[in-house]
């Protein structure tokens, strides 16, 4: 039997319905109105665009980027310097908000003001470890750091953010006090006698060897200088040596007519200073990340772990050029026809492309240094597939790479066609550069450890 409503029913049915209409507006808006209240209530945190970290490491890339071969200094003394300046930064940022371990500051300050610490760090540093660079530089520092500050509301942040920056700055430069005594550039007491048998460094003028004790200076992250050293080169009367030897006197010869354009043109490209060009490669590599994924902390720790990665590379390298002490092509080939290899052939008049750096060859410190940069970038950013174009101080123009791992390998390849080494150099400098690329990567200014409540 059907369930009849009475008439009075269905009129009360429909004003129900008719004030639902009327009033479901409201809920709606109230809704929405909870909605964006809970969504401004989430607190977005200040200082975190890494902007003035930027605009800081810009202006160190600038100061050390040397146009030619042979001007400048010496790539293991900015290596060094680059890894201060970018401690410093870190350091810093991490004294205020402590996300991550820091190297040589160990205060906090909560209250100062992040990019004025990030500048005045810097500049400071500068102030005190620019050497030669300070008269040709200290304007553009000058009006950078006026710049940086002048955009920071005047108060009592500011002012401590100033203070702090003194401070890191003072203490990084303390914490590195010591490698003064290793890292003079000729002359060092204990310096390798110039080898007279075949395979032994020979002396290169003017300098004959450069840094014989920067090996000895303090590591960053790397337990010791001789954690990484490889197996020995080939022995000179070896099958392996002559190919490795034929290789480098053939398409490393400064007027070689076997060697590509394309060639000669990545060997040069590659000749300045690691830490110049690794940075460049790190500044575009980030750019082509989402900005979401590197804030201001962020952005800092990345470029502090490549320029340590790079000044360890570059004190385990050293390390094991004393240890094996062998001999630069220049010298093997214009004593090609009095070595112990019968099948060796000699250039008395060979020249490396550019001028060969008057240090052991074995391993190669470029392609150590270049690929403990690389690894570093790809562990930090989970990614090895990055396209990557950059510029060099060395040769017009611009490279470009569909990720990080063909960029490693080229710039250690560069290295045979200038002349400068071995194949069997390059192949385990690469090699042992991931290698510290990975342990500076595990171990150095790691995430602090969130205290349970």
């Amino acid at each position: 039997m059907k369930n009849f409503k009475s008439k009075s029913d269905v009129d009360l049915q429909k004003l129900k319905l008719k004030s639902l209409i009327v009033i479901m507006p409201f809920f709606l808006l109230g809704f929405l109105l909870s909605c964006e209240r809970k969504d401004h209530a989430i607190p977005v945190k200040p200082h975190s665009s890494p902007e003035m970290v930027l605009k800081w490491n810009y202006q160190i890339q600038k100061a050390y980027t040397f146009q030619g071969a042979g001007s400048g200094f010496s790539p293991p003394l900015i290596a060094r310097l680059f890894a201060m300046y970018h401690a410093g930064m870190h350091d810093a940022l991490n004294a205020i908000d402590p996300r991550f371990e820091t190297y040589a500051y160990f205060e906090t300050d909560p209250n100062a003001n992040p990019d004025a610490a990030v500048a005045q760090v810097v500049y400071d540093l500068f102030q005190e470890i620019g050497g030669t660079l300070k008269p040709i530089y200290s304007d553009s520092f000058d009006s950078l750091l006026q710049a940086s500050l002048g955009s920071i509301p005047d108060g009592e942040a500011k002012e401590k953010g100033i203070e702090l920056g003194k401070n890191v700055a003072q203490a990084i430069k303390d914490k590195r006090a010591l490698d003064a005594q290793f890292i003079q550039l000729a002359g060092y007491p204990g310096t390798p006698s110039s080898g007279t048998a075949s395979g032994i460094y020979q002396y290169i003028p003017p300098l004959n060897y450069a840094l014989a004790g920067f090996h000895l200076q303090s590591t960053w992250v790397i337990n010791s200088s001789d954690q990484f050293r490889q197996e020995p080169p080939y022995p000179t009367n070896s099958p392996e040596y002559l190919a490795d030897y034929n290789e480098v006197k053939d398409y490393g010869e400064k007027n070689s007519t076997l060697r590509s354009a394309e060639q000669k043109a990545f060997g040069i490209f590659w000749a300045e200073n690691t830490s110049r060009g690794w940075n460049g490669i790190a500044r575009d590599v980030m750019s082509r990340v989402p900005e979401k994924l590197l804030d201001n902390w962020e952005t800092a720790r990345l470029l502090a772990l490549v320029h340590i990665g790079i000044a360890d590379a570059y004190i385990a390298v050293f390390e094991s050029k004393i240890h094996f002490n062998y001999w630069r092509p220049v010298s093997a080939i214009r004593q090609g026809d009095f070595d112990d290899n019968l099948n060796t052939v000699g250039n008395p008049a060979w020249e490396s492309t550019l001028a060969t750096p008057p240090i052991g060859e074995y391993p190669s410190a470029h392609a150590m240094t270049g690929a403990a940069a690389g690894q570093i970038l790809i562990r930090y950013l989970k990614n090895k597939k990055i396209p990557i174009t950059i510029d060099s101080g060395y040769w017009p123009g611009t490279r470009s790479f569909p990720d990080i791992p063909s960029a490693i390998r080229e710039n250690s390849l560069s290295r045979i066609y200038i002349g400068y080494h071995f194949r069997k150099a390059v192949d385990i400098g690469e090699a042992s550069g991931y290698k510290v690329g990975d342990f500076v990567f595990e171990n150095g200014l790691l995430p602090k450890k969130k205290k349970s409540k």
